[in-house]
């Protein structure tokens, strides 16, 4: 037996606070600006920078006469760069935001000896849940009644199969029960349930660098050492053709030179091109967090995999049913069945044999 007065709502308000929403835990939040300077962390952006400084430097140096057209121009191109980078990050995280929100569930719970609609955030550990077939489990905890409870844990293990649930088996967050109903006591909540932890630990792992910045590095310096040894070049020819005694006007042309070989449209091309690819899988349903996310998800040859569901649709199909009276057969499987087709809950084969009786004209509502 349960206790049915759960927890007064001064005890609730009391845990809540000691323990945290019942919420997967968040990195702290970037800042416009901290996303802004990340978009400048690239190679060739560094020698695009370098560039600038330089032509600036050499304008001063000829006494400020005439327009930075070169200087405009890779301003321009870094500023366009970043800003659309700054804005297809943020847009991804406002749609990840609302679909947050819309995750956000409302719970079942016993407070005051009373059942009352609670959101899932606001669950603490010793609380007295309700759950049914069709919810996601809200913490984890432990099923302390009900009869025929099945849940599908997946999201935690990759199997497929849904595993049975009896009283004292526990249960855990963002599972989903597919049978039955009853109730559960929780006991952890946040961070420290099972999904909570497997948050945390896949937060932890460092982002390695993607095939196209391993490329761009790659090409930077290639650049690099193409525009030094192009710059010594010239500058050698300029003083073996003019003299030593033009040593700094050879410098500034040579430099000057350097500069204009320098791809500027690179980094704003290479952007223009990544957004298309968000755009495209936005249409696509695909929220994209990270531009060059598209380019590393693009760059995948072989996916390999043996979980059933993956590759597969993970739903049971009646082939066929061998009956004397098919008409009796169907209403009996509409009649004995708990499963729900609008929410597609419920056990996968009473499921599939709803599935079956209403492709044969069988109407599920009325019987």
């Amino acid at each position: 037996m349960i206790d049915r007065r759960g927890l007064s709502q001064a005890e609730a308000a009391a845990r809540l606070k000691r323990h945290g929403p019942n919420a997967l835990p968040e990195t702290r939040p970037i800042t416009t600006w901290q996303r802004m300077l990340r978009q400048f962390r690239s190679p060739l952006i560094y020698i695009l920078l370098f560039a600038l400084v330089v032509d600036v430097g050499i304008w001063v140096m000829e006494g400020a006469l005439g327009i930075l057209v070169e200087s405009i121009a890779i301003a321009l191109i870094l500023s366009t760069n970043a800003l659309l980078g700054v804005y297809q990050e943020q847009k991804a995280e406002a749609a990840l935001a609302r679909l947050k929100a819309m995750a956000a569930s409302l719970v079942w719970v016993l407070r005051d000896g009373r059942v009352v609609h609670v959101r899932s955030t606001e669950l603490v550990p010793g609380d007295v849940a309700r759950i049914e077939a069709g919810d996601r489990v809200p913490a984890d905890g432990t099923a302390i009644e009900g009869h025929g409870l099945m849940a599908d844990e997946s999201v935690l293990t990759g199997e497929s199969m849904p595993v049975d649930k009896d009283i004292a088996s526990d249960l855990f967050s963002g599972t989903l029960l597919v049978r039955g109903k009853g109730y559960m006591e929780v006991s952890r909540t946040g961070a420290d349930s099972a999904m909570g932890r497997l948050a945390t630990l896949i937060g932890g792992i460092a982002a390695g660098k993607t095939p196209l910045e391993r490329r761009l590095e790659k090409f930077s310096g290639q650049i690099a050492y193409a525009i030094l040894a192009l710059a010594a070049v010239l500058t050698v020819g300029g003083v073996v053709v003019e003299g030593v005694d033009r040593l700094g006007h050879v410098l500034l042309f040579s430099v000057a030179l350097a500069v204009a070989a320098i791809p500027e449209g690179l980094p704003a091309v290479l952007t223009l091109a990544l957004a298309l690819g968000v755009e495209r899988m936005a249409k696509r349903k695909a929220i994209v967090r990270r531009l060059s996310a598209v380019e590393a998800l693009g760059s995948v040859t072989v996916i390999a995999t043996d979980k059933t569901g993956t590759l597969t649709e993970n739903r049971m199909h009646v082939r066929g049913v061998d009956a004397p009276d098919m008409a009796r057969a169907l209403y009996a499987m509409v009649l004995a069945n708990d499963a729900e087709l609008d929410t597609r809950a419920g056990d996968p084969l009473e499921l599939a044999l709803l599935d079956f009786a209403t492709g044969k004209g069988t109407d599920a509502t009325s019987v």
